[in-house]
């Protein structure tokens, strides 16, 4: 599952990683034989998962709502720190493990081999790391500086000189966030397509709608995040549709099925989600909003609980 955020606006969580059929391995439509290929198959092969789940493990450090990298940037602008006295109480915003922990999974998803499906994500990740790394060592050398309140001995004399390179650092490493949310993005979407068709070809409808409603909700948020309204209402029809279906999914789901509650939860969500924009249409509230991406945040939440088949 990876996480993903509109920087200056709202964080969302995206759709579930999954992997696309590794290269000489066929697609969804058919392996190298020419047989349907089983679920599974559809997602990929292990290395490749393995590296993405790295790079969306440490992307979610990146942007965690409490102690992401734009949450902390937020934080800190608001300090102002140019022009701020020394007799004010400054907490220094930082969560330098968090960083750390997110610059040690993007580093051992990179040590991994991915093929040409992790080109973009390679890529972007190559990018990000000096930009990250560049923004650790800001950290380091300020968080003890705050800490100690040495700020009221000099006059917050280096604060202040180091605010341009911090800022510089802040900004490079959100673009690089940014980048890698779209290449990470690109890959899972992909990825979701084919396991969609996977499951109709063997037999789990259900579950293909679950994936479905989820991948046209996340195109959807998406919209709604980028403050898009021709957009969603383009998409809308196409949502509610997917919507309606997997409530009829869950519907035909046996009582005693495992995953019925996390369907009916899911769908639940996805409506309210709906529901909302129609809120939005007329009210034009942010609340209405930040409700469709709680709304969404949720329903993904709950598909770390629903059992796919192999």
């Amino acid at each position: 599952m990876k996480s993903r955020t509109a920087v200056s606006a709202m964080a969302l969580v995206c759709a579930m990683t999954m992997g696309l059929a590794a290269c000489g391995q066929g697609d969804a439509k058919g392996g190298a034989d020419g047989k349907p290929q089983s679920v599974s198959a559809a997602t990929g092969n292990e290395a490749t998962q393995q590296k993405q789940g790295l790079y969306t493990e440490g992307f979610n450090k990146l942007i965690d709502e409490h102690w992401g990298v734009p949450e902390n940037f937020d934080s800190y602008q608001k300090l102002d720190i140019p022009n701020a006295s020394t007799t004010s109480s400054i907490s220094f915003p930082e969560n330098i493990t968090t960083l750390e922990t997110a610059i040690e999974k993007l580093k051992e998803g990179k040590a991994l081999s991915g093929g040409n499906q992790s080109q973009r994500t390679d890529a972007a990740v190559d990018k990000l790391l000096p930009q990250l790394e560049a923004l650790l060592a800001q950290w380091k050398t300020l968080d003890p500086y705050y800490e100690s309140r040495a700020y009221r001995e000099d006059g917050l004399a280096k604060g202040k000189a180091a605010h341009a390179a911090l800022m510089t650092a802040y900004q490079g490493a959100i673009a690089g966030i940014s980048e890698l949310d779209a290449a990470l993005s690109e890959y899972q979407r992909a990825s979701n397509a084919a396991k969609i068709e996977a499951l109709t070809k063997s037999g789990h409808p259900a579950e293909a709608s679950l994936i479905d409603a989820m991948q046209k909700a996340d195109h959807f948020t998406t919209a709604v995040i980028e403050d898009n309204a021709a957009e969603a209402d383009r998409l809308l029809p196409e949502f509610v549709a997917a919507a309606a279906k997997l409530r009829t999914a869950e519907a035909g789901l046996p009582a005693d099925d495992e995953n019925k509650s996390e369907f009916g939860s899911i769908a639940g969500y996805v409506d309210s989600m709906i529901g909302s924009w129609r809120d939005y249409k007329q009210s034009q509230s942010d609340y209405e909003r930040e409700s469709i991406v709680d709304d969404y945040n949720r329903a993904i939440d709950r598909m770390n609980d629903v059992e796919m088949p192999a």
